[in-house]
């Protein structure tokens, strides 16, 4: 890839550099990139092609950007972790391809030499938004405005983030999970669930995101059964583990797998039932009785 000396405007293998710009000549830009007024790329930089840059964008040391992304106006990339002693060079910062990253957001670099905060691919990122260091973002993800990952936080492919969101270190966000506006999150939460955001506890699954992804009808339902051994019932998670480790639906395999992983413990549901349901496992199925006036 060519890489440019010149921080005035020029173009060179389709590379637009707009005026004001500083660009380091040890950064490393892709064809067809265009870099708008005022755009600072500092030194270990690469980026890859098609990349467009909107005014006022920096850009720091240790990111790697793939194709086709889109940066916002101001946005900061690569900034140092947001730890109190820094003792050591901090890491990499690694961004995929196709995604949409709106102005003002900040993404930190890992915390040492060997550390990298990875997002992935296809992602749309609205204005403000925060990815601390070492997190670990997965792609086809939407955050909202306001959304904040402290340190060594995971995000699971699909899931959504609602405006002002908070997630504590070292929590997970599961597949196809939805979080709620304002939603405190300290606890890990489990994939394919829908998460209040007033009171930050599951309340359902995300049957709206699922249908979406075309998950069939059959499953769902299989899911929900599962959803109320998990969240209704009151279970230990030994227990939890015995009445759904012989249902073979991936999806419900993903949550237990999710569930064995968990060292921050899972966000509980809403409220619970008064009354113990019965349940079976019997051949890969479950019988389950109908709570009522609440649904999965």
């Amino acid at each position: 890839m060519p890489y440019v000396r010149d921080t005035l405007a020029i173009q060179d293998a389709n590379i637009v550099i707009g005026e004001g710009c500083r660009i380091s000549p040890d950064a490393w830009l892709g064809a067809g990139t265009q870099i708008a007024d005022h755009v600072r790329i500092d030194a270990d930089v690469v980026i890859g092609e098609n990349n467009i840059i909107a005014h006022g964008a920096v850009i720091k040391s240790g990111t790697r950007i793939g194709d086709r992304n889109q940066i916002g106006e101001y946005c900061i990339l690569g900034g140092a972790p947001l730890i109190a002693r820094p003792t050591q060079k901090p890491g990499q910062l690694q961004i995929g391809h196709d995604n949409v990253i709106r102005e003002f957001a900040t993404f930190q670099v890992g915390t040492g030499p060997s550390d990298v905060t990875r997002f992935g691919s296809h992602n749309y990122i609205m204005p403000n938004v925060q990815i601390g260091h070492d997190s670990q973002v997965g792609s086809h993800i939407t955050m909202t405005n306001q959304t904040a990952l402290c340190g060594h936080v995971t995000v699971e492919d699909k899931a959504v983030l609602g405006v002002g969101v908070h997630v504590h270190q070292h929590c997970r966000i599961g597949m196809l999970a939805m979080v709620g506006a304002s939603a405190y999150v300290s606890q890990d939460i489990v994939p394919f669930t829908l998460v209040d955001g007033r009171t930050g506890n599951v309340v359902s699954l995300n049957k709206i995101g699922l249908t979406r992804s075309e998950t069939p009808a059959a499953t769902i339902s299989q899911m929900k059964q599962a959803f109320r051994v998990i969240f209704r019932e009151g279970l230990s998670r030994e227990a939890i583990y015995d009445r759904l480790q012989g249902v073979d639906v991936p999806q419900v395999q993903q949550m237990l797998a999710f569930l064995k992983a968990s060292r921050r413990g899972y966000e509980k549901a809403r409220r619970s039932s008064s009354t113990s349901s019965k349940a079976t496992a019997a051949e890969g199925s479950i019988e389950l009785t109908i709570y009522r006036g609440e649904a999965a």
